[in-house]
């Protein structure tokens, strides 16, 4: 008896937007087309906050990634339905995007709820480390910000010992820091995003912080 094998059916989807940016390469061979700096989103997820910013702020260029065939279907599926024009979303692995721009490319990095990873094995797999947000800042402007979102208090833990060790190195400083975003003053006008909406239901706090970068 044969196997048939699983074929995820947003791949075919996908295929139907040429502008989908669908690996590493074809994002480099494309960056002629961009307007740099870019804004970038990294971990979009369904891409409601990406293109809440992008259509918002139009002469502005945002950079969403995300791996989930899924997400990067329906946030191509929203960039398309509104015709945007400075907005693209590439299936492009966390890991590797700061590799991917030159110096001085990157305007601002916005990393929510990305994740946790809560198992004591697991922590290794963690996206933000110092090694990660050092490769990141010496892409970006001077004063560009980075903001984060958690709802994991250890993970958030983590994040603010890799910052305040990034801050004594003068390459970055904290500008806003809150353990219950929503109640804090912060979260004034900003857009909540589809876990935000999850997790103010199930009683859960954010944990955000934003930090400006100093020095690549």
């Amino acid at each position: 008896m044969s196997i048939k094998r699983f074929k995820n059916p947003y791949i075919d989807q996908i295929s139907r937007f040429g502008e989908v940016i669908s690996s590493e390469e074809d994002l480099l061979s494309r960056k002629s087309s961009f307007v740099f700096p870019v804004i970038l989103d990294i971990g979009c997820g369904n891409g409601e906050v990406l293109v809440d910013s992008a259509s918002k702020n139009p002469d502005k260029f945002y950079l969403g990634f995300e791996l989930q065939y899924k997400e990067v279907y329906r946030t191509t599926l929203k960039i398309d339905r509104l015709g945007l024009k400075n907005c693209n979303v590439a299936r492009v692995d966390a890991e590797k995007v700061p590799d991917l721009f030159n110096k001085s490319e990157i305007a601002e990095a916005d990393i929510f709820f990305p994740d946790p990873w809560p198992k004591t094995r697991q922590k290794k797999n963690r996206l933000i480390k110092k090694t990660y947000m050092d490769r990141l800042i010496s892409k970006m402007l001077v004063g560009a910000p980075i903001k984060i979102k958690t709802d994991n208090d250890d993970y958030f833990l983590q994040i603010l010992g890799v910052l305040r060790a990034l801050s004594l190195e003068g390459k970055i400083k904290i500008i806003e820091l809150s353990r219950d975003y929503h109640s804090s003053p912060f979260s004034k006008g900003e857009y909540i995003t589809p876990f935000e909406r999850i997790f103010l239901r199930q009683g859960l706090l954010i944990n955000y912080v934003l930090c400006r970068v100093i020095s690549g």
